[in-house]
């Protein structure tokens, strides 16, 4: 933590790192939700990564793991109305069903967000929203309020498939979620994204972050609402506080 004074008013930088290897992390249970972008603009080579790293995934899932399909284009339409135990048996169902995937059609984003977060939470697992998208849209604003209303908890990830992406709408996505982003590129293999997407999400180092600042007064606190914390990726938490506030201050706690 970087504290600077000038004047009456303080500064602050407080970085948080996580552990540098996944060693000492246990694996947790977790919900997968993969959302896949079947419109026309998806054609030919981004559908078939798309659907190539959905399925890695799906296979890395354990017996008490949980997972739903869902795809949109003109509409969106899911493998079942509740997550799947990913049993071997439903494993290999939902395999099935992305092999079967087509491209064609438009790019009603709006109905693959409210079919992956309107159904009910389940509270023994951490869901993890995974969105496989050009984000070949106009309507950006939309579709982040219409994501921002309903996330109740969820973790987005999301990842720009193609050689153009839209990257807004993609970085938007998962700082809106409390996830990360990743590109795959038209040349790249999906695999080694997708592999290093759940190392991380299924391990995350610490998770729902409040900070007890001890009595300090602080203000314009950035970012207000705390992500979890990852392999790989820091946080930097600025703001301002009020040097005065120090005489009567404990110390501050994570």
């Amino acid at each position: 933590m970087i504290v600077h004074r000038a004047g009456d008013q303080g500064y602050f930088n407080l970085t948080l790192m996580p552990p540098a290897a996944l060693e000492s992390i246990p694996r947790r249970p977790i919900e997968m939700v993969f959302v896949l972008d079947t419109s026309g603009s998806m054609s030919g080579v981004p559908i078939k990564q798309a659907k190539d790293a959905a399925e890695f995934a799906l296979q890395q899932l354990r017996p008490e793991d949980s997972f739903q399909i869902i795809r949109f284009s003109d509409r969106a339409s899911a493998l079942g109305t509740q997550p799947l135990a990913a049993t071997r048996q439903n494993i290999q169902r939902g395999v099935s069903h992305l092999r079967g995937l087509e491209s064609g059609g438009g790019t009603m984003m709006i109905e693959g967000i409210k079919a992956a977060l309107d159904f009910p939470m389940d509270e023994n697992r951490q869901r993890y929203v995974v969105f496989l998208t050009d984000g070949y849209i106009g309507n950006e604003t939309e579709i982040l309020s219409a994501m921002q209303q309903r996330l109740n908890g969820a973790r987005i990830f999301s990842f720009g498939v193609g050689s153009s992406v839209n990257r807004f709408l993609m970085e938007r996505m998962a700082a809106l979620g409390d996830g990360a982003v990743a590109y795959i590129g038209a040349h790249d293999d999906p695999v080694p994204v997708m592999q290093a997407f759940i190392n991380r999400a299924a391990h995350p180092a610490m998770e729902h972050l409040k900070i007890d600042w001890g009595g300090l007064a602080v203000s314009d606190v950035f970012p207000r609402d705390l992500p979890d914390l990852f392999v790989g990726r820091p946080i930097t938490i600025t703001g301002r506080f009020d040097p005065k506030s120090l005489e009567r201050a404990g110390r501050a706690t994570i």
